[in-house]
């Protein structure tokens, strides 16, 4: 026992001596991550503190001089041992090492707890007091200064608390933040005191508690999370405060933290920021600003500041600027590129740069790696889940600015197996909608002016995803002639050949594990070679929308794997082969435009699974494009008999179709825009409906019914309608020859008119239920050729709630729309309606029949009157002023108009004195305040816009277009009575004689109009 306590004593007594050299000798890197990372800190800090000074020189002390010396030498030190342990492998050598690298650690830590002083402001109150990597500057001469006054704006505002700036990475929040705390420093009187977080990634509550527990001068270090809470409130409590969290990544409870409640009374201030938008959402913040991309002025001008004069040389400049534009206004990218170019005079290397930059080899460039891309991956590593990040990355298959139709893309990535546990099509949509505006909302896709339908991706996030990306080969544009290569067929999961100039393909690609391909827009593609699919066993998704090809060959049988076929606008194919029944896993089959097919073969019945059918041919004899495509001298010959048979779904098909969510069947004739009835008899419609009826999951329906009896036949039997209580998207087109727009044939899944009806050819009220139940579910009215009806409320006001567009067309007995005392027991007229379009109506008087009450077309924006030849005045001014919200007005080719806006001598007091009230009266000037264009053609009595009441104000009016008024003889409802005209003017368009032959009151007027008016001509 005594024997081996000595031993014990000894083996202690020799680690004593030597525990700390043998640690030295074996685990040398550990000693090097722990000088990388205080060194980092360190480094960091000297840094933030050697761009104060720059900015702010008349701050800096003696004692900040030294401390930036010693740290100097101190990185030359660490600089130097880097380099001899990457060389040194002598195991004594490597303990001597050991003992510097430790020694220089207890130099760093003594560095990092020094607090050099700055005038009037310390060290620790700097911006960046804590770590973090100089990732962007903007050029405070471009964009800066208006940002700081937004905010500026923004937090001096009593009613605002919180507020959130986001965007992508790089984009330039965190220089703008820098930028702000510093003319905050200079205007302390704002704030008692102004306490910078950069929370980053890894920031937890604990962490923001330690770091305003320091900003406070926290005497403890070791508090609990609830002691930590309690000085926190304490030091905060009666202070006006500014927050600023830089880089936050999800939600952090400020009570938790120890934050008091933000009020007007303390007028405390939170200031965020981070890439998510969803983050602002959940930090509850009053207002948040997009940090928008450089304009290409600013993003010049940047350019040239980190690239020097020799970007301006002229045999560069050009260059240059496209090197700039492919940045895309991302300031990160242009810092990185301009300083890798940086006095660089040799025109090979410029040119080289640009090069990589129009190929996914961005990353090559010098720092692009290191700095952009890796930014970028922090954003797409915290995505959720990896359906998300499949879907970012499957957008990297569209070209560069390509406007990304997000149903169009949801849909393939479901049939990808990137949206899971959803039982249908409209589920499908839904959470893939949802997955893209949580990547629009994280800054990795951008809103196309903010619709909620398209996005885009940024070219520097699209290279960035190509790399990412695996198996990914992408090569779009009309510049791309020629078709991959074997080996770039064998490597490929996922290819897009969109918008190429192929004329042909390879004979029999090697591609097994191929599951995406995407060759829509090749115009020049006629024929796809016999045993193209021969290989092509994994292929989910084949789209070959938009090419010019006639036929599909037999070896499609091959495609056992595909979900989904798309054949959209193949306006030459002339058949859909019967092999199409071999593929048993197809999901969605997408027609829509084909122009030579007449029937859809038999074997479509045997595609069980089928969710989506559309089957929208087009008249044979027209091509959508002909200047692009040369018809085949064979159309010509084929049998009329043949052509003349009736176009139709073969009977017996839709039953076996029992998954069906949606339908779509009609035919469209460009040339005379219009859906040909001819093309569908009665009977047989009547025969398909019957068969529509036995769906049960359809969702939507595009169909054509002849009679309104064969409507009211499915709403009444439709198992899908009995089963979800109305289809969730429908167009209907109702009546005989049914003759409409473009919107008929318009299947891009847009959801302005996703709910549509079309009725035509009507006669009387006693068959209308079937078309009242379908219009209280309609987004889109159409009426047209009705043969009774005097007013569009004989369809029921309450049914008409719903609209946003309504169409009312050739119907030779209407009136007016409403009548004034049908409106008295209504609440408002059409609250939702955005455009109303009426024409060929013989009889129409007026709009309506006595006043509306408020709230009436409070949304209407858009309003066209064409070929009404019984109106004389198009509103009253009781009425027009209800109209708040309209943009636009037309009204052309109205041969009896003789005033636009009427002065009523007597108004019904009933509603007019409600109505006098509501609207005020007294505000006699603001008549259509959102107007921006009025176009007056064709009115050969229009005397007057107003008679006897011109004192109007026009704030919104941006051109105004008047010709075939020759009566028309004054504009001085422009000038509102003061000679000052519409601030928002921009043009005045009529005949030169005309607008010589005008009268005015004042010359003055004439001459500050002058300058807006612009000429059709000389014609009266």
């Amino acid at each position: 026992m005594d024997t081996i306590k000595s031993v014990l004593e000894t083996g202690k007594l020799l680690y004593d001596i030597f525990g700390n050299q043998i640690g030295d000798i074996t685990n040398p890197e550990k000693k090097m991550e722990q000088l990388d990372k205080n060194a980092w800190h360190l480094f960091a800090r000297r840094d933030d503190l050697e761009e104060i000074t720059r900015e702010l020189p008349n701050v800096a002390t003696r004692e900040s001089r030294l401390w930036l010396e010693d740290v100097n030498k101190l990185e030359v030190e660490v600089q130097s041992i880097k380099d001899e342990h990457m060389r040194c492998s002598n195991v004594f050598k490597r303990s001597e090492l050991g003992k510097r690298v430790g020694d220089v650690i207890e130099e760093i830590t003594d560095l990092n707890n020094k607090r050099p002083k700055l005038k009037g402001n310390e060290f620790s109150n700097a911006p960046l007091q804590k770590v973090v990597p100089q990732i962007v500057e903007i050029n405070s001469l471009t964009d800066s200064e208006s940002r700081l006054q937004k905010i500026l704006a923004l937090i001096e505002d009593v009613g605002i608390r919180k507020i959130g700036i986001w965007g992508m990475g790089g984009i330039g929040k965190t220089r703008t933040l820098k930028l702000l705390n510093n003319r905050l420093d200079q205007e302390s009187y704002m704030f008692d005191i102004v306490i910078w977080i950069t929370v980053s990634g890894e920031g937890s509550q604990r962490k923001v508690q330690n770091d305003i527990a320091e900003r406070l001068k926290c005497p403890e270090k070791d508090m609990s999370d609830n002691g930590l809470r309690a000085f926190i409130s304490n030091e905060l409590s009666g202070k006006k405060f500014l927050l600023i969290l830089d880089d936050i990544w999800e939600r952090i409870d400020l009570s938790d933290v120890g934050i008091p409640i933000l009020n007007q009374e303390n007028g405390c201030k939170v200031l965020l920021t981070t890439r998510d938008l969803g983050v602002c959402r959940q930090m509850e913040t009053d207002v948040e600003i997009q940090m928008e991309k450089l304009s290409e002025e600013e993003a010049w001008s940047l350019f040239n500041e980190k690239a020097g004069d020799v970007a301006i040389s002229p045999c560069i400049e050009p260059i240059a600027r496209d090197i700039v534009k492919k940045c895309s206004g991302l300031p990160l990218a242009i810092i990185v590129i301009g300083s890798s170019l940086r006095k660089i005079s040799f025109i090979g290397v410029w040119r080289n740069t640009l090069k990589k930059l129009q190929l996914p080899s961005t990353s090559q460039i010098k720092g692009m790696e290191k700095e952009v891309f890796s930014c970028l991956r922090i954003s797409y590593g915290r995505l959720p889940n990896d359906f998300e990040r499949n879907l970012f990355l499957y957008c990297s298959l569209y070209p560069e600015d390509h406007k990304i139709l997000i149903p169009e893309l949801v849909e393939y990535c479901w049939l990808e197996g990137y949206i899971q546990g959803v039982d249908s099509i409209e589920e499908a949509r839904d959470d893939g909608h949802h997955m893209v505006m949580n990547l629009a909302d994280a800054s990795l896709l951008e809103r196309v002016d903010d619709s909620e339908e398209y996005v885009k991706m940024h070219d520097i996030i699209r290279d960035f995803a190509l790399k990412e990306a695996s198996g990914f080969f992408v090569k779009t544009g009309k510049h791309v002639k020629h078709p991959p290569k074997d080996k770039e067929w064998l490597q490929s999961q996922k290819m897009s050949l969109m918008g190429c100039s192929l004329g042909c393909l390879s004979e029999r690609p090697n591609c097994g594990s191929l599951s995406t391909l995407l060759m829509q827009y090749n115009n020049q593609l006629t024929v796809i070679p016999s045993p193209f699919f021969e290989c092509m066993h994994s292929l989910c998704i084949l789209d070959l929308s938009r090419t010019n090809i006639k036929s599909l060959p037999s070896s499609l049988c091959n495609l056992v794997n595909l979900r989904g076929l798309y054949l959209k606008d193949c306006e030459r194919l002339e058949e859909l082969p019967y092999q199409v029944g071999a593929l048993k896993q197809l999901e969605v089959l997408d027609l829509g435009g084909c122009t030579a097919i007449i029937y859809l073969p038999r074997e479509v019945g045997e595609l069980t699974r089928l969710k989506r059918l559309i089957v929208g041919f087009l008249d044979r004899n027209y091509s959508q494009n002909d200047d692009d495509v040369d018809c085949s001298e064979d159309d010509d010959d084929v049998d009329t008999e043949e052509w003349d048979m009736k176009l139709r779904v073969p009977t017996g098909i839709i039953p076996k179709l029992p998954y069906l969510e949606e339908l779509s069947l009609y035919v469209y004739d460009y040339k005379n825009n219009c859906v040909e009835k001819e093309q569908w008899d009665d009977e047989s419609m009547e025969v398909v409906v019957e068969e529509v009826c036995r769906l049960e999951h359809l969702t939507y329906l595009d169909a054509y019914f002849p009679k309104v009896e064969c409507l009211e036949r499915f709403l009444c039997h439709g198992k899908s309608v009995k089963a979800t209580s109305w289809l969730r998207r429908f167009r209907f087109r109702v009546g005989t020859q049914i003759c409409n727009r473009w919107y008929v044939y318009n299947q891009g899944q847009d959801q302005e008119w996703e709910r549509c009806l079309v009725y035509k050819g009507g006669l009387g009220m006693s068959c209308a239920a079937a078309i009242m139940e379908t219009l209280a579910h309609s987004f889109f009215f159409h009426l047209q050729d009705h043969h009774t009806a005097r007013k569009l409320s004989e369809f029921g006001l309450t049914n008409m709630n719903e609209l946003k567009e309504c169409w009312v067309e050739s119907c030779e007995k209407m009136e007016s729309l409403f009548d004034g005392d049908e409106l008295q027991e209504a609440c408002t007229l059409l609250p939702n309606l955005e455009s109303l379009k009426l024409g060929y109506l013989p009889e129409l008087r007026s709009l309506c029949d006595g006043p509306w009450l408020p709230g009436s077309l409070s949304k209407l924006r858009e309003l066209q009157l064409y070929k009404c030849n019984n109106l004389k005045k198009v509103f009253r001014l009781g009425i027009i002023r209800q109209l708040c919200s309209l943009e636009s007005l037309e009204v052309w080719d109205c041969s009896t108009v003789e005033e636009i806006i009427e002065i009523e001598e007597e108004m019904s007091m009933s509603v007019a004195s409600y109505t006098h009230n509501v609207m005020s009266y007294n505000n006699d000037r603001l008549i259509l305040p959102n107007i921006k264009s009025i176009i007056l053609w064709g009115l050969p009595e229009l005397v007057s816009i107003c008679r006897g009441f011109s004192s109007f104000e026009w704030p919104s009016l941006e051109g105004i277009s008047i010709d075939g008024s020759p009566k028309l003889k004054s504009l001085s409802f422009l000038s509102n009575g003061t000679n000052i005209v519409p601030p928002a003017l921009k043009q005045i368009y009529g005949r030169s004689s005309w607008w010589e032959a005008l009268e005015w009151e004042d010359n003055d007027i004439k001459q500050r109009l002058q300058p807006f008016f612009h000429s059709y001509g000389n014609g009266s």
